[in-house]
């Protein structure tokens, strides 16, 4: 039975099983996509045990602590299989902060949250990372998660189906530093 308690470990589970399939993909040297959603910043917010109170900020700031430290996990995991250099990795939101108490976030000074259409809740992070390919900055440029498709296939060499309309562009360009502004 899925309840509150079960919810506290789902990460945990999600970035071991993730492990696991990168070091099987990198055993059979295998090109690979792996999507991984972390829940625990989401509603409601609630840290694993191992992070409980470890910030002295309350529920939120430790799942954010404890999201950070299973992205260095998997980072970790790509560079013991040998695959980090070659590996893009996209770090990403999907919305802006929630409006519900006790998990009421803010969008600093952008009007909105989530469930809203405005600034708020569309404007999120993300972040990519590919070594030896895309440098490092800050960009204050605009891309949204449809890109994501047409980007990844670019980068990886394949064709972005014509037959029929796929939705966001391919960013690719913008990433690689060949263009200043994003498509």
């Amino acid at each position: 039975e899925y309840g509150l308690e079960e919810r506290r470990g789902i990460d945990l589970e999600l970035v071991k099983r993730s492990q696991e399939f990168i070091d099987a993909r990198a055993h059979d040297r295998r090109p690979f996509f792996l999507y991984l959603a972390l829940t625990q910043v989401h509603y409601p917010t609630l840290p694993s045990h191992e992070y409980a109170g470890r910030t002295g900020h309350g529920d939120f700031a430790d799942a954010v602590v404890e999201t950070d430290a299973h992205v260095g996990e998997l980072l970790d995991a790509l560079q013991r299989a040998g695959i980090s250099e070659r590996t893009i990795v996209i770090f990403a939101s999907d919305n802006g902060p929630e409006y519900r108490r006790p998990w009421q976030g803010t969008s600093g000074y952008w009007r909105g949250a989530y469930h809203t259409v405005l600034e708020g809740s569309l404007r999120a992070p993300f972040m990519i990372r590919w070594p030896n390919h895309i440098a490092p900055r800050v960009s204050n440029e605009m891309v949204h998660a449809v890109d994501v498709f047409s980007t990844l296939a670019t980068l990886g060499g394949a064709s972005v189906p014509t037959d029929r309309p796929v939705d966001g562009v391919d960013q690719s360009a913008f990433f690689l530093g060949r263009q200043p502004t994003s498509n």
